[in-house]
């Protein structure tokens, strides 16, 4: 009998650039592998750029917005 190898699909680090609010409001569970900078942009916005690892972009933008609030996507 043969054995069954699953081949699970790769990640690929997507850059996102998004605005967020500020005070910037963070959950994490310790799982994440996701980088992250927010520059102020004024009292109460940042813009922000992270870099998420993920299957494709829709899966990336889901994992940051679960991990931070997001406005506004500028890409």
């Amino acid at each position: 009998m043969a054995e069954i190898i699953e081949f699970k699909p790769k990640e690929i680090v997507f850059v996102l650039n998004f605005v967020s609010p500020h005070p910037l409001a963070m959950n994490k569970d310790g799982t994440e592998r996701i980088k992250l900078s927010v520059v102020r942009k004024d009292f109460t916005s940042g813009l922000g750029q992270a870099w998420v690892p993920a299957i494709n972009k829709r899966m990336a933008k889901e994992k940051l917005e679960r991990m931070i609030d997001v406005l506004e996507w500028l890409d």
